[in-house]
């Protein structure tokens, strides 16, 4: 019967495993199933505490005097790839500094497809507090939810983090269905948090079909799709540094803090498709995401790359998306690229700008079509980076690209698309 038993929790965590309750819980208040259902790393100090959590019970501390990722982890079997969790826990911190602070995360190598995903992040001294972050288990139905100081990946601050940190009351637990504003059309699903949406769901409705259309150019841009045709999610997430708008991937993970109701007002009442998301869904078709690390090292900027995907699509589907407060329509987009051209290759200045690029990559559509860049990359996508050619540097890469684009017109466009005089600070530029 005992055994019985440790199979159960094996299987359930500490949690029932009843449909309608969580599937794993903790409040720390045993050190036996601590020690059984945790794995602490060795980064920092970690303790386990029997009298130090939230009501006097038990709690795991972490501490470290040096900046550090270290996560105290548990593996969730199981789990429905098709649904969105909540992993919740109480956390209080001293004297936290640094990178993300103290937060909850799933182990990036579980999440290959949303690897940044995270709580909000807690610095200094606070008293005990609920964060929470919403993920997707991986493909297998498997995730490792961490409760960590620090985190594996930086983006501009580095990740890694000082201080001290104690957990206690770990929640996992199906979304509950009231928590979170959810619609899906035949591409993509949204999960918003419901006071930051101010559409009704025929508004949705209208604005995921356009994000749909979206989705369908860029297949058509591209001959492939990612994540082996699985709809795209973009949900909400409070654990994003400050000046990320969102961050790509599956789900696209949507900054609360930015203004997410102003972008969703805009394009309920001025069809604005929304720029910002619409570049996200295009990060989703670069090669290394569709293909994996291993592919499109060709790309030396996926920023511009996820942008001219974009111009695709809304000249192909006569979408708007806004700049500077004025919104583009169809093949009108060339025209606030040419903004960034004016101020850089066209007047003579060596500036690393890749709108300014856009812009000479739409002078090519306009020259020969659109179907030099289908072409172009449905034979890019297909070359693995072992069979690349040795490409030392971004120009290498822009010239390698523009190869690609020449053999599908027919003729040399950087001769015929560019004069001497713009490739030279091309590449002065792209050295930059």
């Amino acid at each position: 019967m005992r055994n019985i038993f440790l199979i159960l929790l094996a299987v359930c965590g500490l949690a029932s495993c009843s449909n309608d309750g969580p599937v794993f819980t903790d409040n720390f208040d045993n050190a036996r199933t601590y020690a059984r259902f945790w794995t602490a790393d060795t980064t920092a100090v970690v303790e386990y505490l029997a009298d130090g959590g939230v009501d006097g019970t038990g709690c795991v501390k972490i501490s470290s005097s040096e900046r550090v990722c270290c996560p105290v982890m548990h593996t969730l079997e199981g789990l429905d790839p098709q649904k969105v969790y909540r992993f919740s826990a109480s956390m209080k911190c001293e004297d936290v500094k640094d990178g993300r602070g103290a937060v909850l995360y799933i182990d990036m190598d579980q999440a290959p497809e949303q690897p940044w995903n995270a709580s909000e992040f807690a610095y200094e001294t606070q008293d005990w507090k609920t964060v929470y972050m919403d993920f997707v288990p991986n493909q297998e139905g498997r995730a490792v939810v961490c409760c960590a100081l620090g985190f594996p990946g930086g983006t501009y601050n580095g990740g890694t983090a000082s201080g001290t940190v104690w957990y206690d009351n770990v929640v996992v637990e199906e979304l509950p269905a009231d928590a979170m504003y959810t619609r899906e059309s035949e591409h993509i699903i949204v999960v918003f948090d419901k006071d930051k949406n101010p559409m009704d769901d025929a508004q949705m409705d209208e604005w995921l079909s356009k994000l749909d259309r979206t989705y369908e150019a860029y297949q058509d841009l591209i001959g492939n799709v990612p994540y082996q045709g699985r709809k795209i999610m973009i949900i909400n997430s409070p654990g994003i540094e400050p000046g990320y708008w969102a961050l790509a991937g599956n789900p696209i993970l949507w900054n609360s803090h930015v203004k997410v109701t102003e972008v969703l007002e805009r394009a309920r009442d001025l069809d604005d498709w929304g720029f910002g998301i619409l570049h996200e869904i295009g990060h989703d078709f670069s090669a290394s995401n569709m293909l994996g690390e291993d592919w499109g090292r060709w790309n030396w900027n996926d920023e511009i790359f996820a942008n001219f995907r974009m111009s695709y699509a809304v000249e192909a589907c006569n979408g708007g998306v806004s700049q500077r407060n004025t919104i583009y329509r169809g093949a009108d987009i060339i025209n606030y690229y040419k903004i960034f051209y004016d101020e850089t290759i066209g007047a003579g200045i060596a500036k690393n700008n890749g709108d300014a690029l856009h812009y000479t990559f739409l002078r090519i559509k306009d020259k020969y079509g659109w179907d030099v860049y289908k072409k172009a990359f449905r034979a890019l996508y297909q070359i693995p980076d072992s069979e690349l050619p040795e490409l030392d540097g971004p120009y290498a890469k822009f010239l390698y690209f523009l190869s690609h684009v020449s053999d599908a017109a027919g003729e040399d466009v950087t001769k015929t698309c560019y004069t001497p005089e713009e490739l030279k600070l091309i590449e002065e530029s792209l050295k930059n």
